[in-house]
């Protein structure tokens, strides 16, 4: 924490304390064991040969092609999108790379001059949103699993009652005002 002189001269030297290898394999001790040096070099030579086999080992993954290959789809090409992110607190133009149909990167888009090519964190964040494990894979209705027809028959019901309110961040994609406004028609109140 201090940097003291004595810190700097340790951190110079890797190792804290020098290996009395030599003085071992010249001794009398080695040699009245009954160890010389050529055994010693055979077993470490074996156990590094067996640590090198060893690692090589990996396992087989088998990959099985499509049946019927998509027409956009090149596997191991990478395919972009031009796109925009809008979540009620950031906007950006952006391009998305996907592999296999699977988005991996949003980088800014060039062509676009509104952000300028640029994202920031939450943008570049938001492809992980998609790959969460802990996301529902379906409706829950009273802490338990529900079919979406059963749930779609619920909120039909609850929306026929009362006044209904809906409460959005702003909204500036056209496709979701034309959503809300045949909303609108259909349930005036």
């Amino acid at each position: 924490m201090h940097n003291s002189p004595e810190f700097q001269e340790q951190s110079k030297n890797e190792f804290a304390e020098s290996l009395p290898m030599e003085e071992f394999l010249s001794s009398n001790e080695a040699q009245s064991t009954g160890t010389s040096r050529r055994d010693f070099l055979k077993i470490m030579g074996f156990s590094t040969a067996a640590v090198a086999l060893a690692s090589c080992e990996t396992p087989v993954n088998r990959s099985i092609p499509y049946v019927v290959k998509p027409e956009e789809v090149t596997p191991g090409v990478a395919n972009f999108y031009a796109t925009t992110f809008y979540d009620g607190h950031d906007y950006a133009s952006i391009l998305v790379k996907t592999r296999e149909g699977r988005p991996i990167k949003i980088e800014g888009n060039d062509m676009q001059g509104i952000s300028h090519s640029g994202t920031n964190a939450r943008v570049q964040a938001s492809v992980l949103g998609l790959y969460d494990n802990a996301r529902l894979k379906g409706p829950w209705m009273n802490k338990a699993e529900a079919t979406w027809n059963t749930i779609d028959a619920k909120v039909a019901q609850a929306l026929t009652g009362g006044t209904v309110r809906l409460l959005t961040s702003t909204i500036i994609s056209p496709s979701t005002q034309a959503v809300i406004a045949g909303f609108l028609a259909k349930y005036p109140n």
